[in-house]
């Protein structure tokens, strides 16, 4: 159960499209979410499913959903040869906050990673080999995702059959992976990534993406906008660093090539001014996104930085840490103090503050909230 206090910011162009006839300071949100997972195994077969159900309430709505967000068959016909059907979240990429390589996943909250994503229907096969000498091991994975309008329809407009494919390679002590994602639907794409550990407690990271004909609307000086930006790259180098005081620092620069500069995101915002443009920033909706991403950050360049110290103060069963979201082009920033607390039998509290700063016309400091605290609880069973 998570409830949340919000602190909203009159001045933002978002606090006007959702509030246009109020004068609302503050509200409350609650969420009840339960999951269960499970599977089956015999000797050729396993089944796997992901249950999540959930109530919100809010001064916007009070909405209940129930789905599967995993549900899939998998089994070994041949040896090292394994077939997956059904409904999978896929995890694709190395980085911590962000995944440029993850074509064929929902985005991740990067202020809360850890979170259950629900996955698309697909079709898979891989095969998995281990050698001796410098190649270690390899795998090879094909996946097929459909959309039409039953199946995967928030995947993308256009029905089609997508295809993707991921070569695994443990080489030197170095994981590398090669992708590919091809179909009607979302842009062709490729992509690379890769992760070493330096040492036992020094862990770097990295991926790059690119998109072919990935088009971005780009406001222009008339006040119009213009598809543009075809072709872009992704990019994300990071790095996590355990100290011998059980502090753990992870550090992530992730650039959206099809993201907007400081500029362009004020032309935005002016454009989103006007009435005749009010249909650009519906209300509720806190991110502009470029054609074909999975990621919810709509500038071009952030870095985020997280610090987790386990047992501060000699504090059992007590964990400390921060999360900062910084946009390297306006300055605007989010900040995201926590304590976790495991002291209970199968249950977990955590306490978070969400404080975001930013002037006007900037990514965070035009978004619907100041500040946010929120209180969660999580049974396990």
């Amino acid at each position: 159960m998570t409830a949340e206090h919000l602190r909203l910011n009159r001045d933002a162009l978002l606090y006007r499209y959702n509030f246009p006839d109020k004068d609302e300071k503050s509200f409350e949100r609650y969420q009840e979410v339960v999951e269960f997972s499970g599977q089956y195994r015999n000797e050729l077969f396993s089944l796997h499913g992901l249950l999540n159900a959930r109530l919100r309430h809010d001064i916007f709505e009070t909405r209940d959903d129930i789905r599967f967000y995993q549900l899939f068959a998998k089994t070994q016909p041949v040896h090292q040869t394994e077939l997956e059907i059904g409904k999978r979240t896929l995890r694709w990429g190395t980085g911590y906050a962000f995944n440029p390589v993850a074509f064929l996943e929902r985005p991740k909250d990067p202020m809360d990673p850890g979170l259950s994503r629900e996955g698309f229907i697909i079709a898979g096969a891989s095969y998995v080999r281990s050698f001796t000498g410098a190649l270690q091991a390899m795998s090879a994975s094909g996946v097929i995702l459909p959309v039409t309008n039953d199946i995967n329809d928030d995947f993308g407009p256009e029905n089609s059959v997508n295809a993707a494919a991921r070569l695994y390679l443990l080489y030197c002590d170095t994981d590398i992976d090669f992708m590919i994602r091809a179909g009607e639907t979302r842009p062709t794409a490729l992509g690379m990534d890769f992760s070493r550990n330096l040492a036992d407690n020094f862990e770097v990271h990295g991926e790059i993406a690119w998109f072919n004909n990935r088009k971005t609307d780009m406001p222009g000086s008339d006040g119009t906008k213009t598809a543009l930006k075809a072709d872009p790259v992704d990019l994300l180098a990071g790095f996590r660093y355990l100290t011998a005081r059980e502090t753990t620092w992870i550090f992530e620069y992730y650039r959206n090539g099809a993201g907007y500069t400081g500029s362009e995101m004020r032309r935005l915002f002016d454009m989103a001014e006007s009435e005749e443009n009010i249909s650009g920033f519906a209300p509720g909706r806190t991110r502009i996104r470029p054609s074909g991403s999975v990621s919810p950050q709509p500038m071009r360049d952030y870095l985020y930085i997280r610090i987790i110290q386990n047992e501060p103060f000699n504090r059992l069963f007590t964990k400390t840490g921060a999360s900062a979201m910084i946009n390297l082009h306006d300055g605007s920033a989010s900040i995201v103090p926590e304590v976790i607390y495991t002291g209970f039998s199968n249950l977990e509290l955590r306490a978070r503050a969400a404080v975001l700063a930013g002037g006007e016309n900037t990514d965070f400091g035009e978004r619907l909230n100041r500040w946010r605290i929120e209180i969660r609880g999580r049974y396990f069973f």
